[in-house]
């Protein structure tokens, strides 16, 4: 996801062909940067929160 932002705010999408299309067509506009964004900080997030209860639960 953060490699298809940044090639898409690069402007270079247009030398990826028919998958840069799909992906500025789609991730272009201000929902797909919102979406992106959303599902990047989900990746972070939920091993972050089941890495911290689990920690939290053992005596180191």
């Amino acid at each position: 996801m953060g490699r298809i932002l940044i090639l898409l705010r690069m402007d270079v999408s247009a030398l990826m062909g028919y998958t840069g299309a799909v992906f500025k067509d789609f991730f272009g506009g201000k929902w797909g940067s919102l979406y992106s964004c959303c599902i990047i900080m989900t990746w972070i997030g939920v091993p972050l929160y089941l890495s911290l209860r689990r920690f939290s639960r053992k005596d180191l």
